[in-house]
């Protein structure tokens, strides 16, 4: 029964996000409430259910059948590396936020916008992938597969809303960037500039990761090393 549970808020977190910020159902909402009262409903029903799928997921965790156990030291060896990269995403977020973010910053692909125009939601996504890696029962995946799906899916859907709601510049920024980290780079849409790169940010980062790192068996209960 618990398994279930966390299976069904975990789904139940991605699917209220997504409907709620599909077009027709967010502007009709918007409409008959007004912009901030939307805003506190979805932070409401975001609570409603990420809240009891971590709780659930925190007093049982590894729950259920084991679909994949890697080698432990190439799961940990990767899920570092992404656990570093998520970390330095949504810190250098904070030097030049998206202009599709709740806050939205300039058109202007600059900083990590040349490496993701969701920052945030990449982050989020990377989190959740190093830690499906690491964990295979089906609670786990149910859990971490959340912030995959919704960090993975989330841009597509953000993006196809804001051309419509801004036209031509958002998609122009759109068409000089990617969603994926260094597509839109490795294509030739942009370029890489260490120079725009916050490196104070970015010295935060790698010090919140080391952190991680030490004090994760600590706060999380599972010794990386």
């Amino acid at each position: 029964m618990i398994l279930i549970l966390i299976v069904v808020f975990s789904a139940l977190f991605v699917l209220t996000h997504l409907l709620m910020s599909h077009g027709a159902i967010r502007e009709n909402l918007v409409a008959r409430l007004g912009q901030w009262p939307f805003r506190g409903l979805y932070s409401v029903i975001s609570f409603l259910t990420l809240g009891p799928a971590a709780v659930l997921w925190w007093q049982n965790r590894h729950l259920g059948p084991v679909l994949w156990q890697l080698n432990p030291w190439v799961e940990r060896g990767i899920a570092l590396v992404l656990m570093l990269s998520a970390i330095e995403l949504i810190a250098l977020s904070l030097a030049n936020p998206s202009p599709a973010s709740m806050l939205p910053g300039s058109n202007e692909p600059r900083g990590v916008l040349r490496i993701t125009r969701h920052p945030m939601n990449m982050g989020l996504a990377l989190f959740g992938l190093a830690h499906l890696l690491a964990n295979g029962a089906v609670g786990d995946v149910a859990f971490f597969g959340s912030f995959f799906v919704l960090g993975t899916a989330g841009p597509f859907h953000l993006d196809a809303r804001l051309k419509k709601q801004r036209g031509e510049g958002f998609a122009e920024f759109c068409r000089q960037t990617s969603v994926f980290p260094f597509v839109a780079i490795a294509r030739g849409r942009t370029a890489f500039r260490a120079d725009e790169i916050a490196f104070p940010l970015f010295l935060i980062g790698v010090v919140v990761f080391v952190a991680v790192v030490i004090f994760h068996g600590r706060f999380f209960g599972a010794d990386i090393f």
